[in-house]
C-alpha cells in the first residue's frame, strides 16, 4: 500500500509539473535560445553585427521549401521619440538580409532590403513580413539584441485571383510564364487598400533581378488583385484609381519571361454596377 502511495504522489508531481510547462503556439513566430547552432552562424554573416545603434533579430523559417531551408536577419526601427506609444517605440517594418540555402546543392542565393530607415535611401522600402506583425501581440515588450525566432511558413491561403500564397513571406512560382521559378517576396499589408503586393525577381547566376516593365511604364505592381491569362501569357493588376474608378494594366510577357504594359484600361461602375470605360491607352 505504502508502494503505490509513493507512485501516486510521484505522478502528481509529474502531471503539475507538465501542466504548468507553457506550451508553444507554432502557429506563430516562436522565440528560442540565441545559443542555437544556427544562430551563432548567422551572427557571423550578419552584415550590421558592428552597427551599435542597429537592432539584429535572428530568425530561420520552420520548414524547407523547394529545397532550401531559409534563414535570415531583420533590422526593426526604434525610434525613441515613440517608446510610450502601444509598441514601445518599435515598428513592424525593417531591413532583412535573408539567406537562401539549397540543402540539395549547397549552392546559395541572399534577399536583402534594408528599408529607408538603415539605407538612407528614400527609394528603399522596408520589409513587411506577417510573421514580423505576429510578434506584434498583446505580449510583445521589445526586441532585445539577439533575439532569435522560428518563423512559421504560411501555405494555407492562396489569392483571391490568383493561384500564389496569400499570406507567405516569400514562394516560387514562375509568375512571367517562361517555365522557370522566380522569388516571389510579400509586402503584408503593403498594396491598395491594405491588400498585400508583392515583388517577383529572376533568380540569376549573379543574385537576384527585380523584374520590372521594359517599356515607357516602367514601374509594374502585382497584389492580390493580379490576375493570370496563361493562354495570353499575361498579368492583368486590377488598380484602385480613386474612391470610384478602377483600372486595369495588362503586361504582355515575351518568350524570355520579359514583361512589357501594352494597355491601360480606365473605368467605373454605375449606379446598376455596370462597368463603364473611360480610357484606354495602349503602348509600344
Amino acid at each position: 500500500m505504502m508502494y503505490f502511495r509513493k507512485l501516486i504522489f510521484v505522478l502528481a508531481i509529474v502531471l503539475f509539473a507538465s501542466s504548468c510547462t507553457k506550451q508553444i503556439d507554432t502557429t506563430k513566430p516562436y522565440k528560442v535560445s540565441s545559443n542555437a547552432s544556427w544562430v551563432q552562424e548567422l551572427k557571423q554573416r550578419n552584415p550590421l553585427q558592428d552597427s551599435t545603434n542597429i537592432t539584429s533579430v535572428y530568425f530561420c523559417y520552420d520548414t524547407i521549401i523547394n529545397d532550401y531551408k531559409v534563414s535570415g536577419i531583420f533590422y526593426p526601427i526604434y525610434q525613441e521619440e515613440y517608446k510610450n506609444d502601444r509598441w514601445g517605440g518599435w515598428s513592424y517594418e525593417s531591413g532583412v538580409y535573408m539567406i537562401f540555402h539549397n540543402v540539395q546543392t549547397g549552392k546559395e542565393f541572399v534577399f536583402s532590403k534594408m528599408g529607408k530607415w538603415i539605407s538612407r535611401d528614400d527609394n528603399c522600402e522596408y520589409f513587411l513580413s506577417k510573421n514580423i506583425m505576429d510578434i506584434f501581440s498583446n505580449s510583445f515588450n521589445g526586441f532585445g539584441k539577439e533575439d532569435a525566432y522560428i518563423f512559421k511558413y504560411h501555405d494555407e491561403e492562396v489569392c483571391c485571383e490568383n493561384p500564389l500564397l496569400l499570406e507567405a513571406d516569400f514562394q516560387f512560382a514562375d509568375v512571367d510564364f517562361d517555365e522557370e521559378d522566380e522569388l516571389v517576396i510579400c509586402n503584408h499589408g503593403g498594396g491598395q487598400r491594405g491588400c498585400n503586393s508583392f515583388d517577383l525577381y529572376d533568380i540569376t547566376a549573379d543574385g537576384l533581378v527585380l523584374k520590372e516593365s521594359q517599356n515607357e511604364v516602367t514601374w509594374f505592381a502585382f497584389d492580390a488583385y493580379t490576375k493570370f491569362d496563361t493562354i495570353n501569357r499575361c498579368i492583368i493588376w486590377h488598380a484602385s484609381e480613386s474612391s470610384c474608378q478602377w483600372g486595369e494594366y495588362i503586361y504582355q510577357a515575351d518568350e524570355n519571361g520579359n514583361l512589357r504594359c501594352v494597355r491601360h484600361l480606365s473605368y467605373f461602375y454605375d449606379e446598376a454596377n455596370n462597368r463603364q470605360m473611360v480610357d484606354t491607352t495602349y503602348y509600344n
